[in-house]
């Protein structure tokens, strides 16, 4: 037996196909950068037909309706915003194409907008931050470049614009891996200046163009738990040697002083009688006649003199001294240099200080010379 398949057909089913509305794409699917201007055309919606009428599908939706807007008449979809993909990365709505008249037949159009990034935001320290900043190492250690800590920022963007490198100012004994953040010691750590020390990072995401962010990193040396002791009593040391010395120091002061006292005194006295004694030649000198002076022979080493004096009884004696011509003439020499030593020693002994004490020596060699 022969067997006969039949198929049952709609005698209107073709003209129906025919007379449908239809989409010219099933999904409009664009993508539009950020920041863009108000009213900025998205995508033109089109269906084929001879009056047909667009419409937003969403606009009981506050949200889409605010952001988007569907022309009537020719099906073009615009923005009413600036779009922020930080805040919104993507939307999907539709459009309804309605064609008046007879049957008023509809279709609706997906419409998929993926907001592309700019590289609009700079990185931001998630460390150093102004609330986690410190890291604290310790002296004589051995780091051999290990990592001590770790850079971490984050941006905004999205890929490439998302993408951070870091770098460490120059001239500390620091490094950094640009693309991981770890920081390294590779250096010594006691070429730092002081036991806290600010050091400058950056973070620049790799945009165009880019963008930075500098932070700053608070490093705390402290000393080493092994070193203390020795420090310790290395200090200590050093506390009684600066003592020694200054012990030492004093007493020696003090000999000087004792020195310069007893010096002051001796002079002083010599002084004293030099003055005495030559009050008490003036004193004989004027008691001499002016008709009867003392003549100085010139070059004679001593000279005999003879006179006929009166006695206390009124009678006539004859007396005679001896006296160095020499010694007569350089007295009044010795006296101002005696007082020029001892203005000296006295200028000394109020400023107490080595340079009088070699003024006052000078001086005094030179007295002693002439």
């Amino acid at each position: 037996m022969k067997q006969v398949y039949v198929a049952a057909v709609s005698p209107h089913s073709g003209d129906n196909d025919r007379k449908s509305l239809r989409c010219v794409r099933r999904l409009y699917d664009v993508t539009m950068s950020e920041n863009n201007p108000i009213s900025a055309t998205i995508v033109k919606v089109a269906v084929p037909g001879s009056d047909v009428t667009y419409a937003l599908d969403d606009a009981e939706n506050a949200f889409i309706s605010g952001l988007v807007h569907v022309h009537a008449r020719t099906g073009i979809v615009s923005t009413r915003a600036s779009l922020d993909r930080e805040r919104l990365d993507a939307i999907s709505f539709g459009v309804v194409a309605t064609e008046t008249g007879s049957g008023s037949r509809s279709v609706t159009c997906r419409v998929h907008v993926t907001v592309a990034d700019v590289n609009d935001n700079a990185p931001v320290f998630e460390f150093p931050s102004p609330d986690n900043n410190t890291i604290v190492l310790t002296t004589g250690r051995r780091y051999d470049g290990n990592p001590v800590a770790r850079l971490r920022a984050r941006d905004d963007d999205y890929g490439t614009n998302a993408r951070v490198r870091y770098s460490i100012e120059a001239g500390t004994p620091f490094t950094v891996d640009s693309a991981t953040g770890l920081v390294s010691v590779v250096g010594d750590l006691d070429s730092l200046v002081a036991q806290k020390a600010n050091i400058r990072v950056v973070a620049t995401d790799s945009g165009n163009p880019a963008m930075s962010t500098t932070g700053v990193l608070n490093l705390v040396v402290k000393q080493s738990d092994l070193e203390s002791p020795h420090r310790d009593q290395t200090s200590r040391r050093r506390a009684v040697d600066r003592k020694t010395e200054s012990e030492s120091n004093f007493w020696i002061i003090m000999a000087i002083g004792a020195v310069i006292v007893v010096a002051a005194v001796i002079i002083t006295a010599i002084v004293a009688i030099l003055v005495f004694t030559d009050k008490r030649r003036r004193t004989q000198k004027r008691d001499v006649p002016e008709s009867t002076p003392l003549p100085v022979v010139s070059g004679a080493a001593n000279t005999k003199h003879t006179e006929t004096l009166l006695g206390a009884n009124g009678d006539l004696r004859k007396t005679s001294a001896s006296v160095p011509a020499n010694n007569i003439q350089k007295l009044p020499q010795v006296n101002n240099k005696l007082r020029t030593f001892s203005l000296t020693l006295l200028v000394f002994i109020a400023s107490y200080n080595f340079r009088a004490l070699y003024m006052y020596i000078s001086i005094a060699a030179v007295a002693i010379k002439n």
